[in-house]
């Protein structure tokens, strides 16, 4: 779960939904394999803007991609929104002083940001780990409340009064725009709507597992959400290891795992997972996941490979030997590369396909 994660951190220092919004989808190659990739930061602490491999950033812990190819960073330590365009690194919005303020660029103030994602029009939301509120930043960089209020809680209703808990592990938008949030200690999957309502996409509230109806459906720790161009919504429900879907119609049911805590690839009930953490789905209905030091794909049937990462280090090269230290954030682009916030390695990875 990310709130431990970020501890072992801080000790050692939707309608096709996911993290971009662009709905062409690419062409369908034979993929022969995956080679990972650094696109930006030295690999020192630090929040320096510049050219991309001389930028430094401090953990950054969530990546998301817009429409028109920028990515965009949850500089975690930095307490910054970053920008990665043209081959330098800017900084939208934050600066070191923390505090949630609202107000454009290095006015405004995040405290500790780990959850982004964009929609269509180019704008980013923002969890931060402390607040219990969504906030939106422009293009422009202005940083208002988009949904929730202060104190924490649970209520549905209009945006401007709804109430999420802290520590909500998961954010999305789908391509319309709407947005969607794995409120993980509220046991409940949550959607804001375009027109400002916030909305209980799943789960009763208790903990548990229970598949079938959403409403009456139960989570244990949902880290995160993603959902693919059919509206099939995916949430990585870390405390019982599976990863679940959520149709359409609103059915809950398991995608993978078998409820076993481990590491084994194979199909559906043979699966094991770890430490399952943040996801994005592609173009064909394939979900990826951070499990560990490591990202994991499911397949639409439910079979599970690792495309790449193992022990923890830092290396590009094919998905077998690249190593990860500690990812904490994926994002997605419209060719369906996958997009890595590299926590201790201070660094953003790209995994591309090799044809």
């Amino acid at each position: 779960m990310k709130n431990a994660l970020v501890c072992l951190l801080l000790a050692a220092a939707a309608t096709g939904c996911h993290k971009n919004t662009t709905d062409t989808p690419p062409s369908n190659p034979v993929h022969k394999g995956w080679v990972v990739t650094t696109i930006a930061g030295d690999g020192t602490e630090g929040s320096s803007d510049g050219p991309v491999k001389l930028a430094k950033f401090h953990a950054p812990i969530d990546v998301a991609v817009a429409a028109d190819g920028t990515v965009y960073v949850a500089d975690y330590l930095s307490h910054r929104i970053r920008r990665i365009t043209n081959g330098q690194v800017s900084t939208l919005a934050g600066s070191d002083s923390t505090g949630i303020v609202d107000g454009r660029g290095g006015l405004a103030r995040f405290r500790n940001p780990y959850r982004i994602t964009t929609d269509p029009n180019g704008n980013v939301f923002v969890l931060d780990e402390v607040d219990a509120r969504i906030r939106k930043i422009t293009p422009a960089g202005d940083v208002t409340v988009y949904a929730g209020v202060a104190q924490p809680g649970f209520l549905d209703g209009p945006a401007a009064n709804a109430q999420f808990l802290i520590n909500a592990g998961g954010l999305a938008a789908d391509k319309a725009g709407n947005i969607y949030v794995g409120d993980t200690f509220n046991g409940r999957i949550r959607a804001v709507s375009l027109a400002g309502t916030v909305t209980t996409v799943a789960g009763d509230g208790t903990v548990g597992l229970l598949n079938g109806g959403a409403k009456t459906a139960k989570f244990r720790y949902a880290t995160s959400v993603a959902c693919d161009a059919d509206g099939n919504l995916y949430v990585a429900d870390a405390g019982n290891f599976y990863v679940r879907q959520i149709t359409p119609i609103g059915l809950v049911a398991v995608m993978a795992g078998s409820g076993v805590r481990g590491y084994v690839d194979g199909v559906s009930i043979q699966v094991q997972f770890d430490q399952m953490d943040d996801m994005v789905a592609d173009s064909k209905g394939n979900v990826f996941v951070i499990d560990d030091n490591r990202i994991r794909r499911v397949t639409p049937q439910g079979a599970v490979t690792t495309i790449a990462g193992a022990d923890a280090g830092y290396a590009d090269g094919d998905g077998a030997t690249a190593r990860f230290r500690n990812p904490g954030g994926l994002g997605i682009d419209a060719q369906d590369n996958i997009y890595v916030a590299d926590i201790n390695n201070n660094r953003i990875r790209k995994i591309s396909f090799v044809r």
